[in-house]
């Protein structure tokens, strides 16, 4: 499994709010997109991170560190 994540991928959407995105692949194909909102940046990327770490998919010394 790959996990991409890219905090240039978090954009403005209707001026009032943004959106992180991440992208996971499979070995044998398949895929998952995995969004979260927030009223800033740092909020959508932050509660990202958050999902991400809730299901396991990032190790907990990355998210302590990132923090």
């Amino acid at each position: 499994m790959e996990l991409y994540i890219n905090t240039e991928w978090t954009k403005c959407y209707g001026g009032n709010s943004y959106t992180a995105e991440a992208i996971i692949w499979s070995e044998n194909g398949n895929h998952a997109c995995i969004y979260s909102t927030g009223a800033t940046a740092e909020e959508a990327d932050t509660k990202l991170m958050g999902a991400l770490n809730e299901l396991n998919l990032i190790p907990d010394t990355f998210t302590k560190d990132a923090q």
